[in-house]
């Protein structure tokens, strides 16, 4: 059956119609804040306590858990191979692009959006919200360079001490952040991007 003119100029029409709808989500889906933050990272963190002899390290990590945004508070428990003990979880509505301590480490500062900053308290209770970045923001990371042809990550300090190398033999992946988990330095946790790792100081 021969195609009229009509049904041919609607067939073009209704392709056009299924490519911009396409087009336009592909778009939106690219300028949705929900994307992971620009440098690619998709998991975050900062050091609440450091460890020693009688105390567990105790860290917040904002990362994606079954499709969803979740902000988690772990001990790190030492008599158990450093397993993860989930203390307190919250669900959030965003993906994290950063996360911060307050001064005195009682709460944890998190941006959702540019501008939309939450407070938590180290229990995971909303204490707070700006629209602005907050003033006093620390964080329990630590300066490093790491070379891929070494198998060390090198780190150095704000104070004037000697640097520690961490043993980062076996491992592939590239160091995004690395933060002290011990009050001796000798344990540190290492962020990747979507992941967590733990390294031993030389």
């Amino acid at each position: 059956m021969k195609e009229s003119k009509r049904e041919k100029t609607l067939r073009f029409v209704l392709i056009g119609l299924c490519v911009l709808v396409v087009f336009g989500g592909f778009v939106y889906s690219s300028d949705s804040p929900e994307r992971v933050d620009e440098s690619g990272q998709s998991i975050h963190a900062e050091v609440l306590t450091a460890g020693n002899r009688e105390q567990n390290p105790v860290i917040a990590v904002a990362k994606m858990a079954q499709d969803q945004p979740v902000l988690i508070i772990y001990e790190l428990d030492r008599s158990n191979q450093y397993y993860f003990k989930v203390l307190h979880s919250v669900s959030l509505q965003k993906r994290v692009k950063k996360i911060g301590l307050t001064k005195d480490k009682d709460g944890i500062w998190v941006q959702l959006d540019k501008k939309q900053w939450v407070l938590f308290s180290n229990s995971l209770e909303v204490l707070q919200e700006k629209k602005d970045a907050p003033s006093s923001v620390i964080s329990s990371k630590q300066p490093f360079k790491h070379e891929e042809h070494k198998h060390v990550i090198d780190v150095s300090f704000k104070e004037d001490k000697k640097p520690i190398s961490l043993d980062w033999s076996g491992q592939k992946a590239d160091p995004v952040e690395v933060h002290s988990l011990s009050a001796d330095k000798s344990l540190w946790l290492v962020v990747l991007q979507e992941d967590l790792v733990l390294a031993q100081g030389q």
